[in-house]
This record gives structure tokens, sequence and C-alpha cells, in this order.
């Protein structure tokens, strides 16, 4: 009896270190894009943040891997008080991967052109070397702005050789056609949530809904927003 309780706290210790392995070599954090534009930059700024969310709600799809939410990152960074170059450095990168338990970073940047074409790049970092593992760009209309996302999201599964399954790939939907001035809405919406102006940040999830009743991202924040409310 004693062989057999003794061989379970065993297996049971084994099995948690495994998973505990397995969770960090399957996450990854996006951090917030750099804005890279040369038309109107001012205008686009707000996207830094709308485009990490975007993302990262389409790699959450996945059950592979594991997503960080980007306000617990923010929370990291706030924390170690690190700038965008600090986060691109060696020290920088394995110190938010420990904090965060992510093997990878994902850093975005895009770029507004004067012929209204929107250029999204992607770049895997290796949070214990700060190498990079991997790149990617897409460029395309600005109203195809989430669909590019939805594209390099791919992109990056298959560059970590992460498989998705039949089911999960139908979730990316590559053909979503919004207007720019929502998806920047959106993201001013997450800047209010940063600054905990909550209420603030509702209307501009509500205008973008009214405006594109299938905008996800939005009507999830939404959501969460209200549920926070609620709660208090």
């Amino acid at each position: 009896m004693k062989r057999i309780f003794l061989f379970q706290i065993i297996f049971s210790l084994v099995l948690l270190v495994f998973i505990r392995l397995w969770a960090a070599e399957n996450t990854l954090a996006v951090l917030d894009f750099e804005n890279n534009s040369l038309l109107n930059p001012d205008e686009y700024q707000p996207l830094a943040k709308g485009l990490s969310e975007i993302m990262i709600t389409e790699l959450g799809q996945v059950q592979a891997i594991h997503v960080v939410e980007r306000q617990k990152l923010k929370s990291v960074i706030d924390e170690l008080k690190l700038s965008q170059s600090g986060l691109v450095s060696e020290n920088g990168s394995i110190e938010v991967g420990k904090m965060l338990g992510a093997e990878y970073l994902v850093f975005g940047s895009y770029m507004v052109a004067f012929d209204k074409k929107i250029r999204i790049d992607a770049r895997i970092v290796n949070v214990e070397t700060g190498l990079t593992v991997k790149a990617s760009q897409v460029t395309g209309k600005e109203e195809d702005l989430l669909s590019l996302i939805s594209k390099l999201s791919k992109k990056i599964l298959e560059d970590l050789d992460v498989r998705i399954t039949k089911a999960e790939e139908d979730l990316f939907d590559e053909s979503r056609s919004f207007e720019m001035d929502s998806v920047v809405l959106f993201s001013k919406g997450l800047e209010l949530e940063d600054q905990g102006l909550w209420e603030e940040a509702e209307k501009c999830y509500e205008k973008v809904i009214e405006i594109e009743p299938k905008f996800k991202q939005a009507i999830d924040r939404l959501g969460q927003l209200s549920n926070m409310r609620n709660s208090q």
C-alpha cells in the first residue's frame, strides 16, 4: 500500500513538472505594436494597442498554445519599468519571459503608406536568448486590416510549428472588411481601459459595434468590462 501511495505521489509530481514545462514551451506574449506610419502617424497611433489585442484574440483560438493576456503583459512591463527598446534586449526579454512563463515574445509593427496601404510586420523572439526566431509580414488595404492580422497570426503559428485543427482553422476569418475608423476607435477604447476610464471605453466599444456589429473583439471587451463593473 505504501509503495502504491509513493508511486502516486511521484507520478503526480512528474506530471505536474511536465505540464509546467509544456505550458512554458507553448506560451507566447504579443507586445503592443510599433507605429512606423508615414501617413498621419498620430492618427494611427492608437492601433499600437488595437492590433496587439486583435492578434491575441486570433491566436487565443488555438488550444495548442497559451497566449498571455494583454493586461497581464502590461502589468509585468509596468512593474519592470521597461520600454519597448528595453524589451528587445536580451536581459529585458528573459526577465519578462520568466515572469510570464512565456517562451516567445511577438514584436509587431505597422506602417500606413501614402497610398493608404498598410504593411504589418511581426518578429518572434525567444525570451531565453533574445534572438529573433522568425519574421513575417503582410501588406494590404486599410479596410482589410483585420484580415491581414488573421493571416499574420496563422503565419506565426506555422513558424512555431503549431498544428491547428480543421475546426480551429475555420475560426480564422480572412475575409473581414471593416472601416479603418472602426479599428482605430476600438484601439482608443483599449487606451481608455488602460487609464481606468471604463465608462468611456464602453462607449467606444458600443460605437464600434453600432458601426460593425460583427467586430468580435469589441464585443468581447464590452462584455468583460460589463462583468467587471457589475462585480464591483
